[in-house]
């Protein structure tokens, strides 16, 4: 029961992903992004054009948001088993993945909040937009600790067969790399540091697809490690 809880967890992972990029990037249009540059009647024309399409697309964002929290409990669950009775790296990853599902979820609803009534001044739903763009891109504080967290203890795990082996941990770390630009949206409105930029949305969107996939990956592997390692004593005893 124990395996197959932890295995059907780690697969919320991939589900999650799929309806971000179905209902943000397909059904919502968010992707690619209009300029940060762009005036309030342009930006008041984007939620207007079909402001059903884009409601249903940010339902589905929510709805896919809550997906990430049993990916993030069978993360901290593993975590855990390999850095023991005091796993202060283990419940920091926990706490920051709290975080960053706040900090996928509020932009959805201003994106929201800006379809809602699209009687409103065009400056007042380019604020809701800015309000929206501006956390969701730069606010990557919460999501940088998950990564530094499992690099550490997977620096820290000696065992023959480490759940997260040291070429990841490197790849960990360099993928907070990649991610640090995103903050710089706040100085530019165009350009490759903008949230519509190469820094500002698209590297960092491929580094943390990386890290997602590439920890869904790793997860399901050490689970089921861990389901043959309890399937010995057993077979022992009933030897």
């Amino acid at each position: 029961m124990n395996v197959r809880s932890q295995l059907v967890a780690a697969w919320c992972g991939p589900a999650f992903a799929v309806l971000l990029g179905v209902g943000w990037v397909f059904v919502g249009g968010f992707l690619p992004p209009h300029s940060p540059g762009a005036g309030g009647e342009e930006i008041a024309a984007f939620y207007q054009s079909d402001p059903h399409r884009i409601r249903f697309g940010l339902l589905l964002f929510m709805w896919g948001s809550a997906l990430y929290l049993p990916f993030a409990g069978v993360l901290t669950v593993q975590m855990r088993r390999v850095e023991g009775r005091f796993p202060v790296w283990t419940y920091t990853q926990l706490m920051a993945s709290a975080g960053n599902v706040i900090t996928l979820t509020f932009p959805t609803l201003f994106w929201a909040t800006a379809a809602f009534r699209l009687d409103r001044h065009p400056d007042l739903i380019q604020l809701l937009n800015d309000l929206a763009w501006t956390p969701f891109v730069a606010m990557t504080s919460p999501f940088l600790l998950i990564p530094l967290c499992m690099a550490i203890i997977g620096f820290a795990d000696k065992s023959d067969t480490p759940l997260f082996p040291r070429w990841a941990c490197y790849l960990f770390l360099f993928i907070d790399f990649l991610l640090m630009p995103g903050g710089l949206i706040i100085f530019f409105k165009s350009g490759p540091f903008a949230w519509n930029g190469l820094f500002g949305i698209y590297i960092p969107l491929a580094a943390w697809g990386t890290w997602f996939f590439l920890t869904t990956y790793l997860l399901i592997k050490a689970i089921k490690r861990q389901a043959g390692e309890e399937c010995q004593p057993l077979s022992a005893a009933a030897s």
